[in-house]
Formats: structure tokens, sequence, C-alpha cells
């Protein structure tokens, strides 16, 4: 078997491309998958106007020892399909060797240009890429933005060390016809060029950033890498992947960071100007369910495509994240931090504290850079950190972060009562006004039911406890329901509670955001009552005594 399609992230998703061409001779290639054919290491292959392409020095490293030249251009067909929002429906394909055609395309030259780019194992047929076109053009004015769907299908098929190579020569191509749209179109610049590419995708954007300075000395706006896939990529030579030299801003997602050994397919090292990890990068909320279930959530989609979410589910959420943030409300707000477990440990948790930087993740990152390079918060070219935030576990992915202080009572019947070890649960009520405002408050009412801590915690009387909490976006909170989970044991007659019901006593819950100073509620039970387990207890500001 080769070695490159060895390691279990990959082979997973060999198994699924062979799941999807179901013919003997593809289930015989399971079982010895051939390699790609061999290259001298010292020959380097050319390929007329695209450029030639050695595969020695940077390319040939201690953590990129395996390595292959690109196929020919007739072998991998790589396809341009514009889509416009007039024409939706009926896409337009560009061709290098027809460039007048450009002119006839619909094509704004004062709009915005989208670039989006596919990963291995898929092709421009991929349902997310079509969302995200739909999602782009719906978000700009009609008749201003066209979006270009890339697809080097023919070449993204296994062996993965292939389709390694031969990103390489389909960057040099999708420059060409980024410069064939900048000569006909009579462009300025490209800065209303935006190239986004998912995995391997993210990688062929950088390539093609890459080419357009070296070949044509121009540089596009903007690349988002998704996900930048991490085989054959960390740690390598910036000019063997995407970095933030390759555009004038690089943002990157990284939501499958986990090593390769645990099945993480996305790289873990920073290489944008901005670099967020959502939910620390891996294991994504949602992203732990049982193969049944997805089955159970798909029943009309492709076994290609239940797989995917069910072994990619970490891989794809990028796509799913940018999407999302091109056209919701809710920011998708991160925050520098030194680590996720710091962030998680509510040492950064206000956007309007000056030893921190916050930007919205997805589709508006770099609107928000260049109003803090404006404001003379941030310097143009400057990387400020990682970007941390959480997300919820299915669509709508966004939510906001409340910063939530817990203060335990220290009145007589709290202190006698004493210390107690449970889960304290918070949801998070609109006002009436701000309910019957809505177009559909049954579901935006209300929170989740947020959990201040997802493990059992101890609370004791007169001590305050803080911790961030990710929930859904309301327009005017208004009170609370509080719940107290205590978990008791059969086994432990410590924990048993027979003559009253396990309560805790709090003095006030006090609800800010990490994105805003504007919310700012405080809470409290009514009467100094007790928060008993297993019930309903409102707290409310009126109930308050200053």
């Amino acid at each position: 078997m080769y070695v490159a399609n060895t390691t279990g992230g990959l082979m997973l998703q060999t198994m699924l491309y062979l799941a999807n061409h179901t013919s003997r001779a593809a289930v015989n290639t399971l079982i010895d998958l051939p390699p790609a054919p061999k290259s001298d290491i010292n020959e380097v292959k050319c390929f007329g106007v695209y450029g030639c392409f050695p595969i020695n020095g940077p390319w040939n490293t201690v953590t990129r020892s395996i390595n292959v030249h690109p196929q020919k251009p007739s072998e991998i067909e790589p396809h341009f399909t514009l889509y416009t929002r007039r024409a939706l429906d009926q896409p337009k394909y560009l061709d290098l060797n027809d460039p007048d055609s450009v002119q006839n395309m619909g094509i704004n030259r004062k709009g915005k240009i989208y670039l989006l780019v596919h990963g291995y194992l898929e092709s421009g047929e991929i349902q997310w890429m079509l969302d995200m076109a739909k999602a782009l053009l719906k978000h700009e004015p009609e008749g201003e933005a066209a979006v270009i769907s890339i697809d080097w299908g023919g070449g993204a098929s296994p062996p993965y060390v292939q389709a390694v190579a031969n990103i390489r020569l389909v960057g040099a191509i999708t420059a060409h016809v980024v410069h064939m749209l900048y000569e006909e179109l009579g462009l300025p610049n490209l800065d209303n060029v935006h190239i986004i590419g998912h995995s391997l995708g993210a990688h062929l954007s950088g390539y093609a950033g890459y080419h357009l300075q070296r070949d044509f000395g121009l540089k596009v706006a903007r690349i988002t890498g998704l996900d930048p896939a991490a085989p054959l990529f960390t740690d390598t030579d910036p000019i063997v992947r995407l970095d933030r030299t390759d555009a004038h801003f690089v943002d990157i997602v990284h939501t499958d960071a986990n090593p390769l050994m645990k099945g993480g397919l996305g790289i873990n090292q920073r290489l944008g100007h901005v670099d967020f990890f959502p939910n620390g990068g891996f294991d994504n909320p949602g992203c732990d369910k049982k193969l049944q279930d997805v089955m159970k959530s798909n029943r009309k989609a492709t076994l290609f495509t239940t797989m995917q979410q069910f072994l990619g589910c970490n891989h794809i959420r990028s796509q799913q994240f940018f999407t999302e943030s091109i056209g919701t409300q809710c920011p998708f707000m991160g925050i520098t931090c030194d680590s996720f477990d710091s962030f998680k440990e509510f040492k950064c948790t206000s956007c309007d504290d000056p030893g921190h930087t916050c930007l919205r993740m997805g589709f508006h990152s770099q609107e928000d850079y260049q109003e803090q390079v404006e404001r003379g918060e941030l310097r143009q070219g400057d990387s400020p950190g990682v970007f941390y935030l959480t997300t919820g576990d299915s669509k709508p992915f966004c939510r906001l972060h409340y910063r939530i202080t817990v203060r335990v009572s220290s009145h007589d019947e709290s202190t006698l009562h004493g210390g107690e070890v449970g889960i304290l649960s918070i949801r998070l009520h609109e006002a009436a006004a701000a309910a019957a405002a809505g177009h559909d408050r049954k579901k935006k009412a209300t929170t989740e039911l947020m959990k201040f801590s997802h493990k059992a915690m101890y609370f004791e009387p007169g001590y305050e406890y803080k911790a961030l909490v990710p929930g859904k976006e309301l327009q005017e909170p208004d009170h609370a329901t509080v719940y107290w989970e205590y978990p008791t044991s059969i086994l432990n007659p410590l924990t048993w509670r027979i003559l009253s019901s396990p309560r805790i006593y709090l003095e006030y819950i006090l609800i800010e955001s990490m994105e805003s100073s504007d919310l700012y509620l405080k809470l409290c039970p009514q009467h100094e009552g007790a928060i008993l387990s297993g019930a309903e207890n409102v707290l409310r500001t009126s109930y308050c005594k200053d």
C-alpha cells in the first residue's frame, strides 16, 4: 500500500472515494493502492507558459520526502465556471484560449470577483461550493459580483501525493485565468479579487497568489484558507504552502488541527495575517455523533457525503462557518489569547480590553482588520495573534460569548447550609416587547440551556465564580431561568439528600458580553431564595436589592 495514504485520516478519505466509485477495479485498488509515478528528484518538468516545477530544494525535505511532478494539464483538465446572480442557473465557462469571450460574460469590472477552490477527492460540483457561491452572490448587490468555481477534480483523486503535486500546476493556471480577467476587463488592480480555498484548495490558492506576483507583478486582495491541509505541508518552507505573502490579506480558519495520527487533516501552525481557531481548532461541537445518527440526519445524501460528514466533520466545519458568516448578523467574534485553555479560563473575555484584539471570523474579518488599521490599533500587515472563539453544535453555528459571574450568597441560611457540588445551567430570555417584535420568536426568544461548567464544581458561600459561556444571540435579554443539577450516587452516602431537595443559594448572576459592553444584566432570585434541584428557578433584575 502506498505510504502517503497509510495514515488514518487520508486512508479513510481514500476509502470514501472508492466507496463512491464502486467498480470491481476500485475495490481491488483499495487493497493495493497504486503509487504515483516515481519522479527523478533532480528533474524539472516544464509546462509551457505555466512555468517549470522542480521537486528538489524546499520541495524535498524531512517533512516532505515523498514528492512527484504534476500531471499534464490535459490529464487534470481544470475547469473555471462563472456564476453571477442574474444567471446562477446558467453558468458560463472561462476559456484561456478565448479571452475575448470574457467581455460578454456579465462580469462587472467594478465588482467583487470570488474564486472558490475545492480540496482532495472533490470536484467543482461539490455542494459546499454552490452553497457558498449563492451566499456570496446574495450578499453583494445584484450585478456587482461574480463567483468562479475552480474544478480540478481530474487531478484530485488518489494517490494523495499526486494531488499535492497537481495543485502547483493548477495554481499557476489559476493565476493565468485571473490575469486574463485583469487584461480583458481592464482592471486597475486585483483589489476586488478574493480567493477562497479548502484543504488542498487553500494551498492551491497560495500558489495562484504566488504566480500572480512572480509572473505578472500582481497581488490579489485576499486569500482565505479554510482548514488548509496538513499532510506534506506542515513545517515546510513558505513557498511550499499558503502563507501571508501570497495576498495583501490572508485569513485562516483552522477546524481540524489535531495531529494526523489522531485523524486531523488540517494544519496547526499559523499561516496568515490572522488565524482563527474556533473551539481550539479541533473537536468541534456536534462532531462526536455516531454514524447511525449522521445517517439518520442525511437520509437523502450520497454515501460519500454521509461518510464525509461523519469522518471529516471537523474538516468541513471551516466551509460551514465561512458560508454562514457571509449573511448572518451574529458576529462569529474571535479574540486573541495565549491559548484556548486561557480563553476558556476567563483570561480573555472583553473586546474593549486594550490587551486583546477582536475580529469577526469568516467573510467580514478583512473589513474588521482594516478598520483597526485605520484607527491606528493595528499596523498594515501586522499579525496580532491567534484568535479563539466557540460555536454551536449545529446550524446556525454562531454564538455570542456570555461572561457570567455567579456569586453564592453569604446570608445565614446559605452559610449554615454550606458549600455544594453541582452543575449550574442558565437560560436567558428576551423581554416580552423584544420577543413580540421578532419574526420567528419561538426559536429566538431564549438561548439554549447554557452550562456554567460541563463538570460538577464546588460552590462555596460568599465566593464569586466566573465562566465564558457560548449562547445564542438575543436582542434584549430580560430574565433567566436557572437549573441546579446535583450529582448523587447510591454508592456514596455523602451525596444523599433525604430530608430536603439539593439546593444552592445565589446572591446574583451577572451577565455581560465579550462582544459588546452594552450588555450588563444583574439577576437575582426572589427573596434570596434557594435554587432547588429539579426545578425551574426564575431570576430577575427586579428581585435584586440594589
